[in-house]
């Protein structure tokens, strides 16, 4: 019943801000900046300016355990399987792992920056393109 609750509270705040933050972005004039045209744009033209965003629910995420400091992690592996259309399997989410994988990205960030000489993330080399690979088979190796 509790549980019910929180989610129909959490629901109607989440459509405040999906229903915000389009009107947000349009008075700083943000698609114009970006060039996108949002009365011709396949996923925009048929919506109203205050309704553009899509509010996806998922039940059954990872959790973050009571007193851990993994906040972050579990926000950007979030924010990166929806960026690349993956669904985030609670088996599959082994914070060790990401930590382990997002350190390892970040020294060859730093390494690339050092190579090129960069003083300032501005001069520093593009990252190449590349796509997920979270998955519950890679192997991890203390270092």
């Amino acid at each position: 019943m509790f549980r019910n609750l929180m989610m129909m509270i959490l629901k109607k705040i989440i459509k405040k801000s999906a229903e915000i933050i389009p009107l947000y972005l349009q008075a700083c004039d943000f698609y114009n900046k970006k060039e996108i045209d949002l009365q011709n744009h396949p996923r925009y033209k048929d919506k109203d300016y205050s309704d553009l965003f899509d509010m996806i629910f998922e039940e059954n995420l990872p959790q973050q355990p009571s007193g851990s400091l993994d906040c972050g992690l579990f926000m950007v592996t979030y924010a990166e399987c929806l960026s690349y259309g993956h669904k985030v399997i609670a088996i599959e989410f082994d914070p060790n792992a990401l930590r382990t994988r997002y350190a390892a990205f970040l020294w060859d960030y730093g390494i690339r920056k050092q190579e090129a000489n960069a003083h300032s993330d501005v001069e520093a080399p593009l990252r190449p393109a590349r796509q997920s690979r979270i998955t519950s088979v890679t192997e991890i190796f203390d270092v």
